[in-house]
């Protein structure tokens, strides 16, 4: 799934232009949005109304963007140069990033699992378990979840964000694919007998060596 784009990026880019101008006059920043961010959101806000846009966190990173990147172009057309036009304007586009992040905390619980044991007698199963469990046989997060947690009195300590990386629907997609094909190829040669199976080898061999060249 493609990711979200700002609403101005379907408007013109003669009047992305005039937009920009004021926000530059603004003092809107060119870099990273996040400092002063608020007054950052109004001033864009109030543009937004001229164009029947609510604005949200997306459009403000857009124009942070647009202004970072167009630096030179805006500068050249501000100074009514015939170098550039608002055509030669870069569109930023946005892009879809995971972000995996830990929070911790304490909490009461209760978890629902299961375990099979071999008995003799059904009385005497929880007795077996109480003494395997003493002896180190077994424990008893060794058994099977059953049903989802209940947690309650949660009080969360702190959170970390750990590391953004950019998804990449293709790769997902190839991988897939791959499993499929290496799944589906598997059975197809579970079924051949052994004269097709040295012919496929041959074919396989040769493709190899043409790639390593």
């Amino acid at each position: 799934m493609a990711a979200e784009q700002s609403q101005f990026s379907k408007v013109s880019k003669k009047q992305l232009f005039f937009i920009a101008e004021k926000l530059i006059d603004a003092g809107f920043p060119t870099d990273n949005p996040y400092n002063d961010y608020d007054e950052h959101f109004k001033e864009l806000e109030n543009i937004g109304k001229y164009f029947n846009i609510n604005v949200v966190d997306e459009d403000v990173q857009f124009f942070a963007k647009f202004l970072y990147i167009n630096d030179g172009i805006l500068a050249k057309i501000m100074e009514k140069s015939d170098i550039l036009s608002y055509e030669d304007l870069i569109i930023p586009v946005a892009k879809t990033y995971n972000l995996d992040y830990s929070t911790w905390g304490t909490c009461t619980y209760e978890e629902y699992l299961t375990q099979s044991f071999d008995s003799y007698d059904e009385d005497w199963v929880i007795d077996s378990a109480n003494q395997q469990r003493e002896d180190g046989n077994w424990d008893l997060y060794d058994g099977r979840i059953r049903s989802e947690a209940t947690y309650d009195n949660f009080e969360e300590s702190d959170h970390s964000f750990d590391r953004v990386y950019e998804v990449n629907d293709n790769k997902i997609k190839e991988s897939l694919l791959d499993r499929l094909v290496l799944e589906n190829t598997s059975e197809v040669v579970s079924s051949l007998d052994k004269q097709t199976l040295l012919k496929l080898k041959q074919i396989i061999e040769s493709r190899l060596r043409s790639l390593c060249f």
